[in-house]
């Protein structure tokens, strides 16, 4: 009875990881786009203001810091951040001025504000996934 128990828990932790690494990989990919859509409108908005378009930050988050809001700037809301020692997945940590990374039970992603644009700067294949 015991083994059989042990069976079925071994199984059913097993799916419940697959699972929880799917929702993260989902919440980010949400959060991606939302953020891309965030620095397209700010581009527009700039051009549109006669500004330079150029976006500079993306927030004025503190680096490697817990519960700081990030994305401020190009999102209607805020994304709590984790940092660099806790690596809570599911979870932003901003570990420069424009660079950041993801959280997943896998392996962390990192990504960069560079030319109006936040690009995937992990493996290729990682990277591919994401679009």
């Amino acid at each position: 009875m015991l083994l059989i128990v042990a069976i079925i828990t071994t199984f059913a932790m097993t799916k419940f990881n697959q699972v929880t690494n799917k929702t993260h990989l989902v919440t980010l990919k949400s959060q991606l786009a939302l953020i891309q859509s965030g620095i397209s409108k700010q581009k527009n908005k700039n051009i549109l203001l006669s500004n330079l378009p150029n976006i500079s930050s993306l927030d004025d988050a503190s680096i490697n810091v817990n519960n700081q809001e990030l994305f401020k700037k190009v999102i209607g809301f805020s994304i709590v951040s984790t940092n660099t020692s806790d690596r809570k997945l599911g979870s932003w940590a901003k570990v420069s001025q424009n660079s950041y990374i993801f959280y997943l039970e896998s392996n962390p992603i990192n990504f960069v504000l560079e030319n109006n644009s936040f690009v995937c700067k992990s493996q290729e294949d990682i990277c591919k996934e994401l679009n």
